[in-house]
This record gives structure tokens, C-alpha cells and sequence, in this order.
């Protein structure tokens, strides 16, 4: 079946372009002028395809081609970070609608529905809304914010009608994405069968000693709330490392007061993202690292307190979906590699409605969310024709 790469490349160029940032990057914050834009030059391809498109309640972009029973659904976000990339969702929107028109073309009017979605929001740029697309076609929204609210009806999208875009007919979604890391990079393999997307727990530690003079106060006298959270973040990094894969943690951010130069710290607030494939791993990880930082922190004689920001549970691909997509790979001539996937996706949301799977392709150098984010083309042909060719075992 021939896929056109030159229609691929020239459709990312023509998204990327669309909130192109004078520094570099693009920005399609939800509801903002960018993503509208988006998503009229998406819905015009969908239309030039011969599919009947229609918008749900909150901005979801959907291209039918009809069938009967449930829907097979492909597709990504719309939306990007700030200065994010090129292929970020943009590669699961052009790739699944040009898998579509193919399959069209070559094959007719599918046995089943067959449906190419640009879901409007996943990555929480503009508002705290990650998801915001999906929880809606899973009917996990009761109602928006009073910002949301306004930005909804300044597109013309009514917010009180947010719970008619959940969706009880969708069979499976299947989704291709760059993988934003160096895995498949680094082990030169050109394709992966997602196996689950992580769980993750974000933490915030406050770790509190006394304010003193830097110059007065001896060492052994001090209480200092900085040295002990630099300990307790060795202490992140030493336990994930000894967990081995797929576990992960990272301190991203850390205050300091006073955060003057001659005074001895007295409070430190980090942050911790905890994330790994197997909920009791998950747990295991962050226990270990509760211990530890409350071990070091009776040593040091300072007072500690951790709180869970947010915490959400792994999500297993579908085993069904799972093998399908390797049998695809296999039939366009590729071995594909299993692998967890360490960032969360539409799929892990989608999950809770119908069966689910995702493609990865890698990423030059692991790059993502900025701009030099890029896949070499022959890897976007490449999961592109096995995208196509799961939708064709799936809805033809």
C-alpha cells in the first residue's frame, strides 16, 4: 500500500508553522489563536480526504469514514508546550489521516468506522487541564473553571455542554508517537510496541532546619535544611539507580530561604517525580525514598514533611492491540521491541473506554518539547505504514 512521505513532511512543516515562536519552536496553547487555527487547516485535510468531520463539545476535531459497530480511532493532540516541537501529537494526526486516505484509496469504505480524532489539549500548557481532550471523551469532566469557561466561548464551544463528547463507541484507539528519549536511539531499533505508559507520584518535600549566621555558627552546631536536602536528593537519585529500569525519579525544582548568601538555610522545598511501569513499583519506590529522606533528616536534626502533589496509576496496553501491532510490524518487515513509555499519553486515559495501543518511533538524540525535536523520515514512513496497516487489520 503507498504511503506518500512527501505528503507526511509537507503536512508537519505546515502544522509546525502554525504558532512558530520568533525564538524557536511552535506554541497551540488550547483555545488560543494558534490552535484554532490548527485546527482548521486539520479539519479542511480531513474534508479534502472525503471524511465527515464534525467538533464535540470541547474541541475535539474528528474525521469519519463509515462502517459499522464500534469505531477504530487513531489520532493525537493538537496542542503543543511552549517552544515545543514539530512531531509532538502533530505525528499522530498526520500520520493517522494519512493512513486513512491510503487505506481508502486502496481498500474502499471500511467494515467498521474508522475515525482520525485531534484531540484538543493533553499537555496542560495554557491551564491545569493535561488531558483535557480525552477526559472529555471519557466523560471525566464535570465542569471548567471560570477561565476555561471563557476561553471555551471565545471559540464558540458551549462549556455547559461538556458532557456530550463522552464517547461509549470507540473499540480501540491506536495511536503512533515519537518516543521523546534516546531508548530506541541508542539500541538502533527502528520501532516499539508500547507495553504501558508509567505511573507517576509528584512530591513536594519541605525540609525545615534554623536560619543562622553563616559566619558565627560552627558547623557542628548547625541545623542546615539545604545540606540535608541535598542529601535526601542524592538520595532520590542513588534509589532509582539501584531499583533499575523503568524506574525513575527527578528533583526538578528547589527553593531555598532566606537564600542569602552569609545566613545558613532554614527551609528547602524540592520536588520529586516518581515514575514506573508497575504500580507496586511505583509504591516501592516512593516508600524507599520516604524512609531514606527521613532517615537523613533525624541525623541532621531538621524537620520534614512530604506531600503528595498528584499520583497516578500505570496504565497496561491492551494485550489484544499489543499483538496486533507487532504482527503489523512484522508484515511491513520490522522486528518491533517492546518498551514502557516514561511519558504519559492520551492512550492511558483513553484506557478506561476501550482497548488501547501504541506505536513509538525514535527521537535524534532523545529531543522533545523544543525545537530541536526531529525524526529521521524513513522512521516516520516506517511507523506510518505500520499504523496503516494495524488500522486496515483492524476495521477492514
Amino acid at each position: 500500500m503507498r504511503i506518500d512521505a512527501a505528503l507526511i513532511e509537507r503536512r508537519l512543516d505546515e502544522l509546525y508553522a502554525i504558532g512558530a515562536q520568533p525564538d524557536g519552536g511552535a506554541y497551540r496553547p488550547l483555545y488560543g489563536a494558534a490552535w484554532a487555527a490548527a485546527g482548521e487547516r486539520v479539519e479542511r485535510w480531513m474534508k479534502d480526504a472525503g471524511l465527515k468531520t464534525y467538533r464535540d463539545a470541547v474541541g475535539n476535531i474528528w474525521g469519519r469514514a463509515g462502517g459499522d459497530g464500534k469505531s477504530i480511532v487513531t489520532g493525537s493532540h493538537i496542542d503543543t508546550v511552549r517552544h515545543g516541537g514539530r512531531l509532538d501529537g502533530a505525528l499522530g494526526i498526520v500520520a493517522g489521516l494519512t493512513a486513512v486516505e491510503s487505506l481508502r484509496k486502496a481498500k474502499g469504505k471500511p467494515r467498521r468506522p474508522l475515525e482520525v480524532v485531534a484531540i484538543c489539549e493533553e499537555e496542560g500548557s495554557r491551564f491545569a487541564t493535561s488531558f483535557w481532550g480525552s477526559r472529555a471523551i471519557i466523560g471525566a469532566i464535570d465542569k471548567p473553571d471560570a477561565e476555561i469557561a471563557a476561553a471555551m466561548r471565545e471559540r464558540g464551544l458551549d462549556p455547559t455542554t461538556i458532557a456530550s463528547a463522552a464517547r461509549d463507541d470507540i473499540d480501540t484507539f491506536v495511536e503512533l508517537h515519537i518516543e521523546q528519549g534516546r531508548v530506541l536511539e541508542s539500541a538502533r531499533t527502528p520501532l516499539a510496541v508500547v507495553s504501558a505508559i508509567v505511573g507517576t507520584a509528584h512530591l513536594e518535600v519541605t525540609v525545615t532546619g534554623q536560619p543562622d549566621h553563616a559566619g558565627t555558627t560552627p558547623m557542628d552546631l548547625r541545623r542546615d535544611a539545604l545540606a540535608g536536602a541535598a542529601a535526601m536528593v542524592q538520595a532520590v537519585e542513588s534509589i532509582a539507580k539501584s531499583l533499575g529500569k523503568p524506574a525513575v525519579a527527578t528533583v526538578g525544582k528547589l527553593n531555598v530561604e532566606p537564600a542569602q548568601i552569609n545566613v545558613v538555610p532554614g527551609t528547602v522545598v524540592f520536588t520529586v517525580d516518581l515514575r514506573h511501569a508497575d504500580l507496586g513499583g511505583r509504591r516501592a519506590l516512593e516508600e524507599r525514598i520516604r524512609s531514606l529522606c527521613g532517615t537523613i533528616s533525624e541525623e541532621r536534626r531538621l524537620g520534614l514533611a512530604i506531600r503528595t502533589l498528584q499520583e497516578k496509576a500505570p496504565v497496561a496496553m491492551h494485550a489484544e492491540v499489543r499483538a496486533l501491532l507487532a504482527r503489523a510490524a512484522k508484515d511491513c518487515g520490522v522486528q518491533a521491541t517492546d518498551m514502557v513509555s516514561g511519558a504519559g499519553h492520551d492512550a492511558q486515559i483513553l484506557a478506561a473506554r476501550c482497548k488501547v495501543g501504541m506505536l513509538f518511533v525514535p527521537s535524534i538524540g532523545g529531543r522533545s518539547h523544543c525545537p530541536e525535536e526531529a525524526t529521521s523520515p524513513e522512521h516516520l514512513l516506517l511507523g506510518t505504514k505500520v499504523l496503516t496497516k494495524s488500522l486496515e487489520l483492524l476495521a477492514y
